[in-house]
């Protein structure tokens, strides 16, 4: 599996819009081909997104594809005018014994 953990940063007096779109965009994530989970928390005042797919080549195929539907999402609902990306870690996981 290839794991992606993104964290993400309300704009000031945003969170709560940032908090109330954020679902329905991580349903259109859920529901690309290859997309394994997508789970998501706060932490040190931070939103912490976790992302799961079958592979590298998924994960480029749903997040680098400007017109497809993860980004058609963030653009509808706007959520990178109310937040925005800091960081992410990438890779595949280690095989399981």
């Amino acid at each position: 599996m290839f794991l992606v953990v993104s964290r993400w940063e309300a704009l000031p007096g945003r969170a709560e819009e940032f908090e109330r779109v954020s679902p329905d965009v991580r349903a259109v994530l859920r529901q690309q081909p290859g997309v394994v989970l997508v789970e998501s928390f706060r932490s040190e005042g931070h939103y912490v997104v976790v992302h799961g797919y079958q592979d590298e080549a998924a994960y480029h195929a749903v997040v680098d594809d400007a017109n497809g539907p993860f980004r058609q999402a963030l653009a509808k609902h706007k959520l990178e005018e109310m937040g925005h990306w800091i960081s992410s870690e990438r890779g595949e996981t280690f095989p399981h014994d």
